[in-house]
């Protein structure tokens, strides 16, 4: 079994990191802790994507040996020693996460603060410290070991991080865990194999103890066979001689038969008993085995399961919680307007209200359901305009509220086709809320294009629910 180096940070950083950091970073403690859930996972799934490339391997290696590995031995003392410890801490991590996440930092900061409901800077500021222990927890690990050795364990930690490493980041860091079914596939295969290969030693066992019993009753028979004849020759003779052959040779030809009886009944026992413990001896490893693979299945869908349930639970806490600090500050012109305004149903502005009426239940995910585009266009159709001036008073309301609006295709066009018209139609409704009068530093805009469809796309139907625009509110 690999080391869990998760595991290792959990027992041995995490909690006392988020004490500490939560003082230094003004934020509460539970937060900290939801937010070091994601980091390390985060920070450690890079790692593993870099250690597969040679060079970047070696660079991994050099900056683990020339970490300072006392100044994370005790947290408390390096927050205790004030500012001065800390920044030397923040800058070490600064250099690690510059180097492994490089441009995708923005992005994953902004997906741990949604998901832990720090703030940005607190995020962060927070990865930039968690960043030196993960790499004090990788130094322990391989010192004196060599450059093989960290490669080995770092590929051995994609199954623990894939259970926890929260939706999208893995997609944003570009890694690949799909290969992790590969470690149940060889259980299986093994299983198949050890099963075959016991069943092949049955039916050796078997052929070789029946062809012995075989030999053994050809042998009878030859023999009685043979005395048989010599009865019957004697007896032929019709002499006085062969008469008295067969009062003493037909007893002694019982007691042959007799014996050789005895002899084929124990045989045959030999054989029954040596295929009986074959065979029981394959049921128990292919059982086993099998019970392995089940276990094993069965415990990483648990953890799976478990990691989405918490994954979306704290994504809900999250965009509840800056929601309600978003939509806290309320424009008293734009509220008035927005009383006015009649939401179709099913509408983004209908779904946006549910979300602030509801008490912000939810992760404030709305979508464009009555918004049409003419075909293979970035044009919105005039009929269903209303659909983005609607949402366009929301944000008049509530000035502090930003967006992200993210734009879907289905397949029915080229993938290169599919990502330009996805990013045009973004703009699109971006130039749209502008021209309301909604500040562009309030909007952002992302595209996807087909990559990831919410159904199959193999209908009309699909591909009608791929064509979709979302937005989601951000900080």
């Amino acid at each position: 079994m690999s080391i869990n180096l998760l595991n290792m940070l959990k027992d041995q950083i995490s909690g006392p990191l988020a004490k500490q950091a939560c003082g230094f970073l003004g934020e509460s403690e539970e937060n900290v802790s939801s937010a070091l859930g994601a980091i390390f996972p985060t920070i450690l799934g890079s790692l593993i994507g870099k250690s597969s490339k040679p060079t970047e391997a070696s660079g991994l290696m050099d900056m683990i040996e020339g970490l300072d590995m006392d100044m994370i031995d005790d947290i408390g003392r390096l927050f205790g020693g004030g500012a001065r410890g800390v920044n030397g801490l923040l800058n070490s991590g600064s250099e690690i996460v510059e180097s492994f996440l490089g441009d995708k930092t923005s992005g994953i900061v902004s997906m741990i603060s949604k998901l832990s409901g720090l703030k940005s800077g607190s995020s962060s500021s927070l990865m930039k410290l968690a960043a030196p222990f993960l790499m004090g927890i990788i130094g322990k690990q391989i010192k004196g070991k060599g450059l093989g050795f960290l490669t080995d364990m770092l590929m051995g930690q994609k199954e623990h991080v894939a259970a926890v490493l929260p939706a999208g980041i893995d997609d944003l860091l570009g890694l690949n865990f799909d290969g992790l079914s590969d470690s149940l596939q060889n259980s299986a295969t093994s299983v198949n194999e050890t099963s075959g290969a016991a069943i092949s030693d049955v039916s050796d066992t078997v052929n070789e103890a029946v062809g012995k019993a075989a030999g053994t009753i050809a042998a009878g028979a030859d023999a009685t066979s043979g005395a048989v004849t010599n009865i019957i020759g004697a007896t032929g003779n019709g002499t006085q001689s062969g008469l008295e052959w067969i009062k003493w040779a037909l007893p002694l030809l019982l007691i042959g038969g007799l014996a050789w009886w005895l002899t084929l009944g124990q045989d045959s026992k030999d054989v029954l008993e040596e295929a009986g413990n074959a065979i029981e001896n394959v049921a128990n490893k292919t059982g086993d085995m099998a019970k392995t693979v089940e276990v094993s299945v069965a415990d990483q869908a648990k953890n799976i399961a478990a990691s989405t349930a918490n994954a979306r639970s704290s994504t809900g806490r999250a965009a509840s919680n800056f929601a309600k600090e978003a939509f806290a500050n309320e424009n008293e012109a734009g509220k008035a307007a927005l009383d006015n305004i009649s939401f179709s149903a099913n509408s983004a502005g209908s779904q946006m209200m549910e979300f602030i009426n509801g008490g912000f239940d939810g992760d404030g995910k709305v979508i464009f359901r009555n918004l049409k585009f003419a075909s293979a266009s970035d044009r919105i159709e005039r009929a269903s305009s209303t659909e983005v001036d609607n949402l366009a008073a929301i944000l008049k309301a509530y000035p502090d509220v930003k967006i992200n609006v993210t734009e879907y295709t289905d397949s029915t066009l080229t993938a290169t086709t599919n990502k330009a018209l996805s990013e045009d139609r973004a703009k699109s409704i971006k130039q749209r809320l502008i021209d309301a009068g909604i500040a562009p530093s309030r909007i952002a805009t992302q595209r996807i294009g087909v990559a990831k469809p919410a159904v199959t796309d193999d209908t009309k139907e699909g591909q009608a629910q791929n064509r979709r625009i979302e937005v989601t509110i951000a900080k």
